[in-house]
C-alpha cells in the first residue's frame, strides 16, 4: 500500500517454522527495481468479500506460483 510500507517478518520462530516445513515465503517490496504486482489483473477478478483493509478475490482458475529460494527469486503466473 503506497505510504504505508510492510516489512517482512524477520522472526527466527517464523523463519524456523516457515523453513522446517518447507512453505514458500516471499514478499513484495514495490520500492525495489524488479518488484511489482498487476493491480488490473487483481481488481478484474471477482470479489468475494471486501472490507477496509483488504478484498478477497477468486481467479476462474488456479494460480501457478513458481519460487526459487536461493536465487531470490518468485512469480505467480495467472
Amino acid at each position: 500500500m503506497e505510504g504505508y510500507p510492510l516489512d517482512a517478518s524477520s522472526g527466527s520462530h517464523f523463519f524456523h517454522n516457515v523453513t522446517s516445513m518447507q512453505v514458500g515465503y516471499f514478499s513484495i517490496q514495490q520500492e525495489l527495481s524488479g518488484n511489482y504486482i498487476k493491480w488490473d489483473v487483481l481488481k478484474d477478478q471477482k470479489v468475494i468479500q471486501k472490507t477496509k483493509f483488504f478484498n478477497h478475490v477468486r481467479f476462474d482458475k488456479p494460480l501457478e506460483v513458481k519460487m526459487d529460494g536461493k536465487q531470490r527469486f518468485a512469480v505467480v503466473e495467472v
